[in-house]
């Protein structure tokens, strides 16, 4: 594919990877400068520690100024090697972001995950795979957002909720601090992020009974008590033999108590384990959600759910990461388990559970909507011509004027109207094989799609209607199955029909049954077509069989339109230009001369 012109946002990824490479290369010598100071300061240490054996004039307590200076530089440090994994991971995003821009399709996430081959229009519209509209549209870390953009292309919203999203998009567009900021939150790789591990980490602790609440009081005075013996000993309120006894009792004490609640403890140090990795992640997004200012309603309502009444939800997941990182400590002081060390932070994350357990869920929803709707920004920001589409609440309608196709070029991309309402109900698309036919169908089917997401469209003008999508373009046999391409296409066009009874349908089929004979095709396409319009539907067919433009003048509410071709010794050209009426002339002596075969001798 030919390199797409330069746009404001292709100038504007360009210079800020530089400035994210200056960036970065200048916290780069930051961190080792500070990280050769701290080895400096701990040699100093060393000779410090050592001078006062070595000569009894050297007073101890400079010791404290290498420590000091081994502190300070220890955690610049560190800091700068954060910041150097934060500016390559936006780095990382503005590698893709060009991607995007140029379709190239290797560095993108292809959504392979959410491929859904009985899906009514998925595999037909190339939502997901190599070169597919979600590739297009993704820029999401989490698997959240990733999710929720998923969904939002599988699954037309409500005419409200597009509404809400298209001002939201509109309010994100220019915000490319904010998708800076997401692209640098959390670690570099956030694609462990899944929303299942989380809700089942809630749902299998909540078929857990709970803790009694007197578990960490008791565990505490346990503790208490084991650190009470020796001081009783020290100041001569016991014996030694005393000691010991009381030591017994005390280990007897500690492994009755944790008898008791061994599996329940077990059980939540288990459990926590899957989704601890995540934690951080997801506090860091919450963060950057809680220090926006939102003006439109779906991203105040987004905000709202993230807010707290005491504290802030980024707060509490860190305060859960640090309980996590806690209980992970009994693996490195093995001490700390005679200590009822696990028992007293397994009871803490356990009532942390019960307190914010549906609100994390509730928060990570929240996090995957806004993502979603910052990938939609994104799109928005890389795409400043096309337009948000109008939304009529009266149809059947789909009318666009200078349609394309939002996965080709935009400066190669040949535009259409097209327009289908209560007057025109079907176009019968005719036209030679590569002319184009498929390709239209799948540009108002992408269309549709991106209209329904929250989206803009590639279009000059768009109105439509509430519309369910139904689309028959890329259907496959199965020899696992036992089924035919004939049977596949004859099930996904008794599914459309069934779907246009229950609700306003757009369907889109492409060669319809192409797997019998002309007459018989003729006769069964036509009574397709009635049952479709019966329900209400509105689309589009393409076929490379004339007699099939029959169908619209037998007194159904449909045109005839072609895309046209040329040319003459073997080689075929096209304009993709949609024409009226019915295309007039063959291109089948052009074909064999395409074969090689000489037909002049």
């Amino acid at each position: 594919m030919p390199e797409q012109e330069t746009s404001a946002a292709s100038t504007f990824y360009d210079r800020r990877a530089q400035e994210i490479d200056l960036a970065a290369d200048e916290a780069n010598r930051r961190y080792s400068t500070y990280q050769v100071s701290s080895i400096v300061f701990l040699l100093a240490i060393l000779a410090s520690v050592y001078a006062p054996f070595a000569t009894k004039d050297f007073p101890f307590w400079l010791i404290a100024f290498p420590i000091a200076g081994f502190v300070v530089s220890s955690k610049k440090a560190l800091a700068h090697r954060r910041r150097v994994l934060r500016l390559l991971s936006i780095r990382e995003y503005y590698d893709k972001a060009a991607a995007r821009l140029r379709h190239q399709w290797d560095s993108l996430d292809e959504g392979r995950d959410f491929i859904d081959p009985q899906h009514m229009y998925a595999t037909d519209l190339d939502l997901f795979g190599r070169g597919s509209l979600f590739q297009l549209l993704c820029s999401a870390r989490t698997h959240a957002g990733r999710e929720t953009l998923a969904s939002w292309l599988k699954n037309g919203a409500t005419p409200d909720e597009v509404l809400a999203r298209q001002a939201a998009v509109a309010e994100l567009r220019e915000c490319n601090n904010v998708r800076e900021a997401l692209a640098g939150a959390g670690k570099s790789s956030v694609f462990t992020l899944r929303p299942r591990t989380i809700r089942a980490w809630v749902d299998e602790i909540t078929a857990r009974p709970t803790l009694p609440a007197w578990i960490r009081p008791t565990a505490l005075a346990i503790v208490l008590a084991l650190a009470a013996i020796p001081f009783l000993y020290w100041f001569g309120h016991v014996s030694l033999p005393t000691v010991w006894f009381l030591l017994a009792g005390w280990l007897g004490t500690e492994l009755a108590f944790s008898t008791i609640f061994v599996k329940n403890v077990q059980f939540i140090i288990e459990s926590v384990d899957s989704p601890s990795t995540e934690l951080p992640t997801i506090a860091d997004l919450l963060e950057l959600i809680e220090g926006q200012r939102f003006s439109s309603p779906k991203l105040i309502a987004i905000a709202g759910r993230v807010k707290q009444t005491v504290g802030t939800a980024s707060g509490e997941v860190r305060r859960l990461n640090r309980l996590v990182r806690l209980l992970q400590l009994r693996n490195m002081l093995v001490v700390l388990s005679v200590l009822l060390w696990c028992t007293n932070v397994a009871t803490a994350i356990d009532r942390w559970h019960r307190r914010h357990g549906a609100d994390l869920i509730e928060w990570l929803t929240a996090i995957g909507e806004f993502e979603a709707l910052v990938s939609l920004s994104a799109y928005a920001f890389e795409h400043s011509n096309d337009v948000f589409p109008e939304l009529s609440e009266r149809g059947p309608l789909f009318s666009a004027q200078a349609l394309g196709h939002p996965l080709l070029d935009q400066r190669t991309c040949v535009t259409n109207d097209v327009s289908l309402d209560h007057d025109t109900r079907f176009l019968i698309i005719s036209g030679s094989n590569m002319s184009g036919k498929s390709t239209f169908l799948r540009a108002i089917g992408a269309n549709a799609v991106l209209a329904w997401t929250g989206a803009p469209v590639r279009c000059a003008q768009l109105r439509i209607s509430k519309l369910a999508i139904a689309a028959a373009i890329r259907v496959q046999d199965s020899l696992a199955d036992g089924q035919s391409h004939f049977f596949a296409e004859m099930k996904r066009l008794r599914r459309m029909i069934d779907l246009a009874g229950e609700s306003p349908t757009l369907f889109l089929v492409d060669e319809i049954m192409s797997g019998t004979n002309s007459k018989d095709r003729r006769v069964a396409s036509e009574w397709v077509m009635r049952a479709l319009i019966r329900r209400g539907a509105i689309g589009l067919i393409s076929t490379h069989d004339l007699t099939l433009t029959e169908i619209a003048a037998d007194g159904l509410p449909g045109r005839n339109v072609y895309f046209e071709d040329s040319g003459e010794g073997g080689q075929l050209h096209f304009d993709y230009k949609l024409r009226p009426g019915l295309l007039t002339h063959s291109n089948a002596l052009n074909i064999v001369r395409m074969l090689g075969i000489d037909i002049d001798s």
